[in-house]
């Protein structure tokens, strides 16, 4: 059963290849970036998410920020791309209706400078776009996975948001004796959809847990820096090594903490959250690990 499954995964997203000048050609331009909005983030990955990525926002405890960070990436695809006729669309991969109802107040944000007449068009379209699977195990995501990658065209421009991984995989994992199988094969479609020698690659964003939580101060700190950094060497993406190399960016993000009142003794005193988030790279082809970003916290 597990060799079959294997075959099988290999035999469908096995590449004939393409000769370089024929991929020279259908890169007059660089790839588009999915920006949020949100400047320090949008820098720190080097002006948004490109198209062929699979950038991965981990975390401790619950996801709220993250899903936050996905939702206004996914709402600002909509509405930069709404009035233009490309094929722009976002499929959100969720478990939590909630999160419509979030992208649904971000757009009109974003679209609330428009005259009415013009804003419930744009807001309309922007819908429109928007797929919502109800995600809810790992079978239902490598079903979509697989029926994505059939469909796939060259004339696309979409955005995948998965919120969030983690539970899809533990629950596999702790109900199946062969589930590392099904992983295996959703690395695989994710690494298909976004393979650059597509004329159009899909980007994805993921939002995924923390194997190992620390936040403690950094004794290399610069002085007068008086935050709490996380331990880089301790902060890994939840689901293992294996899965680690299938995002080519890991973002950790947690909140800005500074030292409680006992100034005697910052290393136990209680830390105070500022109300601003943190952003730091852990693995990026084009930022060096440890660059750091501040922003204020996006509420629902």
């Amino acid at each position: 059963h597990i060799r079959t499954l294997r075959m099988a995964v290999l035999e469908h997203f096995a590449s004939p290849g393409r000769t370089a000048a024929d991929l020279l050609s259908t890169r007059d331009s660089p790839p588009p970036r999915i920006k949020s909005g949100i400047g320090p983030l949008d820098a720190l990955l080097n002006g948004g998410i490109m198209a062929g990525q699979i950038v991965e926002f981990c975390g401790k405890d619950n996801n709220s920020i993250r899903s936050r960070i996905a939702i206004e990436y996914a709402a600002a695809h909509l509405t930069d791309n709404c009035t233009q006729s490309q094929n722009t669309r976002v499929f959100m991969l969720l478990s939590s209706p909630l999160s419509l109802w979030q992208v649904e107040q971000s757009l009109n944000r974003r679209l609330s400078e428009y005259p009415k007449d013009e804003r419930m068009q744009m807001f309309r379209r922007a819908m429109e776009r928007l797929i919502v699977i109800d995600c809810k195990d790992l079978e239902s995501l490598l079903a979509f996975l697989f029926h994505y990658a059939e469909t796939q065209t060259s004339d696309q421009n979409d955005f995948l948001v998965i919120d969030s991984i983690k539970p899809l995989v533990v629950n596999a994992l702790q109900q199946q004796n062969d589930a590392h199988v099904a992983v295996n094969a959703v690395q695989t479609a994710l690494r298909d959809i976004t393979n650059t020698m597509h004329e159009s690659p899909a980007a994805v964003l993921i939002i995924n847990g923390v194997s190992q939580r620390t936040s403690r101060f950094d004794s290399n700190k610069p002085a007068g820096d008086l935050y709490f950094r996380p331990d880089l060497h301790s902060v890994q993406p939840s689901l293992g090594a294996v899965w680690a190399m299938v995002s080519h960016v890991h973002v950790y993000v947690y909140p800005e903490l500074l030292p409680g009142d006992n100034d005697d003794d910052n290393f136990n005193s209680s830390p105070r959250d500022t109300g601003n988030t943190m952003a730091t790279i852990l693995k990026s082809p084009n930022a060096a690990i440890g660059q750091t970003c501040t922003f204020y916290q996006l509420h629902g």
